[in-house]
């Protein structure tokens, strides 16, 4: 994952950009995520985490959605 991708996740998951998914679990992930943000605003280094151990498990949903996110 490149820094322009962490930077913009961390933006979705702070409400500050928008980005939907073609992929179900990668939206419900980013949902959730976002969730645990607004409960602990500390929690962002455990939420890239999940997202990184998505990633693993779905190199091919992760390399076209992360190409998606750093475009934003």
């Amino acid at each position: 994952m490149t820094e322009k991708v962490q930077e913009n996740i961390k933006k979705i998951l702070l409400g500050e950009l928008e980005y939907k998914s073609s992929n179900l679990a990668l939206n419900m992930l980013i949902t959730k995520l976002k969730r645990k943000i607004q409960t602990n605003p500390d929690s962002m280094d455990d939420c890239m985490n999940e997202i990184n151990e998505f990633s693993a498990k779905s190199p091919i949903i992760a390399k076209v959605d992360f190409a998606n996110i750093a475009a934003l």
